[in-house]
C-alpha cells in the first residue's frame, strides 16, 4: 500500500496541474484569431499565458509579436524586453546565453505531462525574439538599441554552433528488464515521429541558423562603416543561405536604397497523436507533439514600382524546417519522458491488483481508484504543442533602388494574388520595409536603417486582393 501511494498521490497532483496548462484547442482558436478575425482572443490568451509561470515565457513572445503587428512598439518592447534580458550574461568578450534557457536536455519531467514543465525558448524561437526586438527598436528611433539585439542573436548561433545539444534517451541498467523495454518503446514512437517530420527538419543544418540576423548585423556594421565585421557578418549569412549574398551590397546606380523582408502565412501548429505502444501484456497510447504539414515551398514575391517589376524577393528563412528540426531533434527526450510516465501508471494499476488489505471491499475500491484515476489522467493529459504560433512560415528579403523622391511600392505575392501597396518616404537612407502577410493581420513598417529618432512607419489594416 505504502509503495502505490508513492506513485499515485503525486501522479495525481501532476495530472491536475496539467489540467490548467494550455490546450491545444485552445492555441488553435488563438491561432484562427489572429488570421481571420480581430486578435482579441489571441491577445487575452497571450496576456494570461504571460502572467503564468509555465507559459511566461512563451505567452510574452506571443504578446509582444500580436502588439508589434499592432503598431504598438513601444508596447512591444515593454514585454519582450524583460525576458530576452533574462537570458543572457554580459561578459567581457560579448552577450553569452545562460546555461539551460534553450529548450532541450530536459530528462526530468513530471508524472502528468510536459504542459507542466516550464517553457523554454527553441533556439530559432529565441532569435526571432532578438529580431523582433530589434526591430522594435527600430521603430522607436533607437538604433544603438536595435544593434544590441542583433549582435546577441549572431552571438547565440556562435555560441550554439558549439554547445548546442538535442535530448537522448538515458540507457537502461543492463539487469533492469522494464527499463529496457520502456527505453525500447521510446525508440519505437521516438522513429515513427522522426521519421515524418525529417522530409522537411532535413532541409537545413541545424535549428539555430538564421540568416536575416546575419544579415542585419552586416548591414548595421556598413552603416558604421566597419567594412571588416560586416564582411564576417555577410559571409556567415551566405553560408546559411547562399541566396542571400548578392544582396549584401547596395545596388548600383545610386537611388534611394530600399530593403524588403517579407513575412509569409504563420507557422504550423504542432498537433497531439497518440502511439499505442506495448507495455508487459498490454498496449497502452502514449500522447506525443506532431508536425503533420508537408514541406511549404516559399511563394514568389515580386516588388513593383510605377507599373513594373523592381526586385523579385528570396527566401532566406525557411522558418517550418527551422520548426520541424527542432521537434525532431528533442523527440528521443520527449519520447523517453512520455513512455516512463506510461509505465509508471501501468505499474500503479499492477500494484493495486495485487494488494490485500484484508477487506474484499477495499480492495475492489482500491483497484476501481486507481483505474479511474488512469483513465482520468489519458482524458486530461495532452500532448506538449506549445510554439510560438505567431512567427512565420517563411522569410523573403529583396534589395533595390528607387529613384530619388516620393515613391510607392506594390509588393505582391504572386501565388496567392495578394498584394500591399506601401508608400516609402523621400527622406535619406536605406529603407527597410517589413511586411507581415498573415492575412487577418497585414502590416507594413518603413524603418530609416540607423536613423536616430521615430522613423516613419505604417501600419495597414487589411491586404489588397483576394
Amino acid at each position: 500500500m505504502r509503495k502505490l501511494c508513492k506513485i499515485i498521490v503525486p501522479a495525481a497532483l501532476g495530472v491536475l496541474v496539467c489540467g490548467c496548462r494550455t490546450s491545444y484547442k485552445e492555441a488553435l482558436a488563438a491561432r484562427q484569431d489572429v488570421m481571420f478575425g480581430t486578435g482579441a482572443i489571441a491577445m487575452e490568451r497571450a496576456t494570461k499565458m504571460a502572467n503564468s509561470t509555465v507559459n511566461k515565457k512563451l505567452g510574452s513572445l506571443e504578446l509582444g509579436r500580436l502588439k508589434m503587428l499592432q503598431g504598438d512598439f513601444a508596447g512591444s518592447s515593454a514585454v519582450l524586453g524583460p525576458q530576452l534580458e533574462d537570458l543572457f550574461d554580459e561578459t567581457n568578450e560579448g552577450p553569452v546565453l545562460k546555461k539551460g534557457q534553450i529548450a532541450g536536455n530536459i530528462l526530468a519531467g513530471t508524472l502528468g505531462d510536459d504542459r507542466a514543465i516550464p517553457y523554454e525558448l527553441p533556439a530559432f524561437e529565441l532569435l526571432f525574439g532578438l529580431q523582433y526586438q530589434a526591430v522594435n527598436h527600430l521603430a522607436l528611433g533607437q538604433p544603438d538599441n536595435a544593434r544590441v539585439y542583433l549582435r546577441r542573436a549572431t552571438a547565440v548561433q556562435e555560441q550554439l554552433k558549439e554547445e548546442h545539444g538535442t535530448e537522448t534517451a538515458s540507457q537502461p541498467a543492463e539487469d533492469d528488464p522494464k527499463a529496457a523495454a520502456n527505453a525500447q518503446n521510446a525508440a519505437t514512437a521516438s522513429g515513427q515521429i522522426t521519421a515524418r517530420l525529417a522530409p522537411v527538419a532535413d532541409m537545413v543544418r541545424a535549428s539555430y541558423e538564421n540568416a536575416l540576423a546575419w544579415y542585419l548585423m552586416g548591414l548595421f556594421f556598413t552603416k558604421e562603416n566597419d567594412a571588416s565585421n560586416a564582411a564576417i557578418a555577410y559571409r556567415e549569412a551566405g553560408r546559411i543561405c547562399p541566396a542571400i549574398t548578392p544582396l549584401a551590397a547596395a545596388p548600383a546606380g545610386g537611388g534611394q536604397d530600399v530593403i524588403v523582408v517579407y513575412e509569409e502565412n504563420l507557422i504550423d501548429m504542432r498537433e497531439p497523436i497518440k502511439i499505442p505502444l506495448p507495455f508487459g501484456g498490454t498496449v497502452w497510447s502514449v500522447d506525443f507533439p506532431i508536425y503533420n504539414a508537408p514541406a511549404c515551398p516559399p511563394s514568389p514575391i515580386v516588388v513593383e514600382a510605377g507599373g513594373a517589376a523592381v526586385a523579385s524577393c528570396v527566401p532566406v528563412v525557411n522558418v517550418q524546417a527551422l520548426a520541424y528540426r527542432d521537434l525532431k531533434d528533442r523527440v528521443p527526450g520527449i519520447a523517453m519522458r512520455n513512455v516512463t510516465r506510461a509505465a509508471v501508471k501501468i505499474a500503479a494499476q499492477q500494484v493495486a491488483n495485487h494488494v490485500n488489505t484484508g477487506n474484499a471491499y477495499a480492495n475492489l475500491a482500491l483497484r476501481l481508484g486507481v483505474l479511474a484515476y488512469n483513465a482520468t489522467s489519458t482524458v486530461i493529459s495532452e500532448a506538449d504543442t506549445r510554439t510560438w504560433q505567431t512567427v512565420p512560415e517563411h522569410v523573403h528579403l529583396g534589395r533595390f533602388a528607387l529613384p530619388a523622391g516620393k515613391n510607392s511600392i506594390t509588393v505582391r505575392n504572386a501565388r496567392t494574388g495578394r498584394a500591399c501597396e506601401i508608400a516609402v518616404p523621400p527622406t535619406g537612407g536605406t529603407k527597410l520595409v517589413w511586411v507581415s502577410d498573415i492575412r487577418g493581420f497585414a502590416t507594413a513598417t518603413v524603418l530609416t536603417v540607423g536613423a536616430k529618432g521615430t522613423p516613419s512607419w505604417s501600419r495597414i489594416s487589411s491586404l489588397i486582393g483576394p
